[in-house]
This record gives structure tokens, C-alpha cells and sequence, in this order.
């Protein structure tokens, strides 16, 4: 028993068009709606990580889901430019730098004072 990649997908092909200009017409935008659908879920996972604002957020999928390649160039500019996990380590790196400066010129006046 031989399968042949046609038999295969020949029940697939029944929602497409007999004709073959039809036909790739309705694979390329079966394919375009395909980007469409991953940019704004790209945009989607990506708002979530770089902000809190529940506003932001929202105006940012529609943006992709209603304009999709021009909408998601358009996202790209007005994004933050770090995730919120990228800001608190910042923070937090700025906070040990600072308490280490700190103690640095402590250290340094106790030993002149010496």
C-alpha cells in the first residue's frame, strides 16, 4: 500500500479553486492571514512583557490586528524600549551601585581619619 503526497492532501485541496490562478491567489492570502495572525500575537506576548498600562496595551493589538504590517512597523517605534523585567534589574543595579559607592567613600574617610 503506497500513499502519494496528492492522495494525501487532495481533501485539503477541496476548499480551494479548480483554477490555478484561483488557487494560488487563495494560498497567498491564506498565507498573508497566517503573518497577520503572528504579528499580533507577537505584538500581543511583547506589549504584555514591557508594560502594566491595560490602555497601552490594548491600543497596541489593535494597532497590529488592524493596520498588520504597517500597524506592526508603527508598534516597533512606539514600544518601550525595555521589558519591565529589564527595568527592575536596572534598578536594582543602580541601588547596589549607589550603596556601594556609599560604602567606597566611607571606607575612604576612615582611612585618611586613620
Amino acid at each position: 500500500m503506497t500513499f502519494s503526497l496528492q492522495t494525501l492532501l487532495e481533501p485539503w485541496f477541496l476548499f480551494l479553486a479548480d483554477d490555478p490562478t484561483l488557487r494560488l491567489l487563495q494560498l497567498g492570502m491564506l498565507l498573508l492571514g497566517t503573518i497577520v495572525i503572528f504579528l499580533v500575537f507577537f505584538v500581543t506576548r511583547d506589549i504584555l512583557l514591557r508594560t502594566d498600562s491595560f490602555l497601552y496595551m490594548f491600543l497596541c493589538i489593535l494597532l497590529a490586528a488592524f493596520l498588520p504590517v504597517v500597524g506592526f512597523f508603527l508598534y516597533l517605534l512606539i514600544r518601550p524600549a525595555r521589558t519591565i523585567k529589564e527595568r527592575e534589574v536596572e534598578k536594582m543595579l543602580r541601588s547596589l551601585l549607589q550603596k556601594n559607592k556609599i560604602g567606597w567613600e566611607k571606607e575612604k574617610k576612615d582611612r585618611k581619619n586613620s
